[in-house]
């Protein structure tokens, strides 16, 4: 099962954490698998290459995992961009999690930020 958290702080995405691989098939053919990781790696890329924002990345291929955090001092304009990059993102993985519910589990919370 993949766990899928997303943190806003007042209506924006602030944060988000993927662990766990999916189990939908053996490494390698695991298409769901797949799929959030090229989602979420390319929304990582998105904030951190093509926007420049300074935002923390930690993943561990082998664990399954990806935490991307945008600074605490982020500026209101370089939000509002990142905000199109993440909305995509989540509902990228909402429609992934519509068609594969069994191997994914996704949360948004609110975060004190």
């Amino acid at each position: 099962m993949t766990n899928i958290k997303i943190f806003t702080k007042n209506n924006k995405i602030v944060s988000f954490e993927i662990s766990g691989h999916t189990g939908f098939a053996n490494s390698g053919k695991d298409i769901v698998c797949s799929a959030i990781s090229a989602i979420s790696q390319s929304a990582c890329l998105g904030i951190t290459k093509v926007l420049k924002i300074n935002a923390v990345v930690s993943k561990s291929d082998s664990k399954g995992y990806l935490k991307l955090q945008l600074p605490k001092n982020i500026n209101d304009n370089d939000l509002e961009k990142a905000q199109i990059i993440l909305r995509t993102m989540q509902l990228s993985l909402q429609d992934l999690l519509f068609e594969y519910g069994d191997y994914i589990k996704m949360e948004v919370r609110d975060e004190i930020y």
